[in-house]
């Protein structure tokens, strides 16, 4: 695969029936994005918490032979894959979206020679935990991540050693701001160069523990 992305930018804009649409910002792609329910928000957080993810784009092609008509959710390229994602909602007919008889993700045929992957809306939500925290890092460096010196995320991951809290690196980086060092913890998590396992159990707060990968 080639360094240029297959797809920039989205093919089809129609909200669906009784959607809400969300505009959000992607740290990952660095522009705007606008999406319909939160199925879909869902899934692009866990596109943006993802550092195996290295690029993607939001409803790129329709998905054939649907009626209604509707298009993929979302085409993800990692370092040595892609795969187009089409979310199963819970209010879709099997006619409207062909899809897996079992309730969790799946694979079915390839559009364009890329496969497609159904992903059932209920299996984000055995995440919520992880999702909520994603959903406010992702709006924190959506927000302020410019203001971060790549000379501090630097010194965040040389400082985390064995394992740290969020509290510790702000006391022991005491001449940073500690709104500044938190959001280095946040960029490092985002890149994939540092991990926190509990953002999957615990409400996010200063006593989560930053690891190295």
């Amino acid at each position: 695969m080639g360094t240029t992305p297959r797809f920039k930018e989205s093919a089809y804009n129609r909200r669906p029936f009784g959607s809400h649409r969300f505009d959000v910002y992607s740290p990952k792609l660095s522009r705007q994005l606008v999406l319909f329910g939160l199925p879909a928000v869902d899934l692009w957080t866990t596109l943006e918490a993802d550092p195996a993810v290295i690029t993607f784009c939001e409803r790129p092609i329709m998905l054939p032979d649907t009626r209604p008509q509707r298009a993929v959710d979302f085409w993800v390229k990692s370092q040595h894959t892609e795969e187009f994602l089409v979310l199963r909602r819970s209010a879709e007919t099997a006619d409207a979206t062909p899809a897996p008889s079992a309730d969790t993700d799946g694979e079915q045929q390839a559009i364009e020679g890329v496969p497609v992957r159904y992903v059932a809306s209920g299996h984000l939500d055995q995440s919520r935990t992880k999702l909520t925290n994603w959903g406010w890092i992702i709006r924190d460096l959506a927000a302020f991540s410019r203001f971060v010196p790549e000379s501090l995320c630097r010194e965040v991951a040389a400082s985390i050693g064995g394992g740290k809290s969020i509290a510790q690196l702000q006391a022991e980086l005491h001449e940073f701001d500690s709104s500044t060092v938190k959001l280095a913890v946040y960029v490092l998590l985002h890149r994939g160069q540092a991990v926190c396992e509990q953002l999957a159990t615990q409400t996010l707060g200063p006593a989560h523990i930053v690891e190295l990968p």
